[in-house]
């Protein structure tokens, strides 16, 4: 499912260009339910040793960005929207019922005013399936050195691993979601529409993180592919990685 929150401001907005601590403060501050938001924010839904929070979210997006040198922030021009999917509905409603409530909100220095939500649940239907990404999709492992130390390597769409991990965390999800394991024989993501400004690094706290955009073919079990329209594809879905929209036809 995702829901779509659009917000106006009386100008132009000015906000970090690494903003995805903002955002993610902003959707857990509208959790009105102290258990929900303790629950996803300190735990999640345990997996062996992983803890998935099972919803994810879009990059902000406005009719206009730019960057200002002078501020060494993105300034975007209203309106702006923001989407956020999960496969659970409540996290949604509850998400809904807090941004009507609080009319407004505040992103860093700027305050923007809830202007209109709408909510879409696209099926997959038929396949391959074509998906447009929201946010960056990050697919990595922690490697070791020669010397011993760990380090993280971020894979690039065009590595045969990148579907295997992919498909992986997909299949992780679909367990947590449907408390069945899903087959992923068949499965493939390939790049549709790629090119090399679609590689972002980002930095969410201290951490850098590659990820990319462009769109994607998703070939495999439809119920596999529908959780990636859900809860997102790869890693880090809850800091605003992963979040991907189908394209019709």
């Amino acid at each position: 499912m995702q829901l779509t929150i659009y917000f106006h401001a009386p100008g132009p907005v000015a906000i970090p260009v690494h903003y995805g601590t903002l955002l993610q403060g902003l959707i857990y501050h509208q959790m009105q339910n102290p258990v929900l938001r303790t629950y996803l924010h300190e735990q999640g839904f345990v997996l062996e040793k992983r803890r998935f929070k099972l919803f994810t979210f879009s990059r902000l997006m406005g009719r206009a960005v730019r960057y200002d040198r002078d501020s060494g922030r993105l300034i975007y021009s209203p309106p702006l929207k923001l989407v956020i999917c999960s496969p659970i509905p409540f996290i949604l409603q509850e998400l809904g019922t807090g941004f009507l409530r609080q009319g407004q909100v505040r992103l860093g220095d700027a305050r923007l005013e809830v202007k209109e939500m709408s909510a879409a649940s696209p099926r997959v239907q038929t396949q391959p399936v074509r998906v447009r990404m929201l946010s960056p999709v990050v697919v990595y492992s922690t490697m070791e050195s020669h010397d011993g130390r760990f380090y993280t390597y971020y894979y690039a769409p065009f590595e045969p691993r990148f579907t295997e991990l992919v498909g992986a965390n997909l299949a992780k999800k679909h367990l947590l979601i449907h408390g069945r394991p899903a087959p992923l024989d068949g499965f493939s993501i390939l790049p549709a529409a790629l090119e090399e400004r679609d590689l972002k690094i980002t930095r969410y706290k201290d951490i850098i993180i590659k990820g990319w955009m462009g769109d994607y073919l998703l070939q495999g079990d439809p119920q596999l592919l529908q959780v990636a329209l859900d809860a997102g594809l790869g890693a880090k879905n809850s800091q605003g990685y992963g979040c991907c929209t189908l394209l019709e036809g």
